[in-house]
């Protein structure tokens, strides 16, 4: 499973690039393992079902997603989300063939980030700190572990991205 992992994504993010929701995209992969063992075709080689712990500590079904999973997915799209779907994924493959992007975690390390990450949402969160400080400090919990979040993660306001000259115009 090392080696799947690291030539991986998740469901939930191949659902997010597709604009479903998890549950939707979940549905459908197992539409496809059950088309595949129909045709006495393995589905190993496109799709790992596993689970993650949520942010209520319960365990959730979700798949792993190889690169071929992620083009038979993208078979099945059409239009812009298919194109946009398609994009990311070749992206984010060639980041991790290529050595730029770091191989998923395993689950457990990769539940004590997520809990961090509660931990310091919860302290910000009471002290005031906007959204976009929360995210930026996740972000920067992710990179100490090796993790490498999308460069659009954080989503600083308009207001807060004026410039010193722009306000004195």
């Amino acid at each position: 499973m090392n080696d799947l992992t690291r030539t991986t994504i998740t469901s939930i993010e191949a659902a997010e690039w597709c604009g479903k929701k998890h549950n939707d995209l979940l549905k459908d992969i197992r539409r496809y393992v059950g088309q595949l063992a129909e045709g006495k075709i393995s589905h190993g080689d496109f799709f790992k079902e596993t689970t993650y712990q949520d942010v209520n500590n319960q365990t959730r079904p979700c798949f792993l997603v190889t690169k071929k999973g992620c083009e038979f997915i993208a078979h099945k799209m059409t239009g812009q989300k298919g194109t946009e779907f398609t994009a990311r994924y070749i992206n984010r493959f060639h980041e991790m063939e290529s050595g730029k992007l770091p191989c998923p975690l395993n689950p457990q390390i990769a539940s004590s980030v997520a809990e961090l990450g509660r931990v310091t949402e919860r302290i910000m969160r009471k002290q005031g700190s906007p959204a976009y400080k929360i995210a930026e400090a996740f972000k920067l919990e992710c990179e100490q572990f090796g993790i490498q979040l999308p460069a659009d993660f954080v989503k600083v306001p308009d207001y807060e991205q004026l410039s010193l000259t722009e306000l004195l115009r």
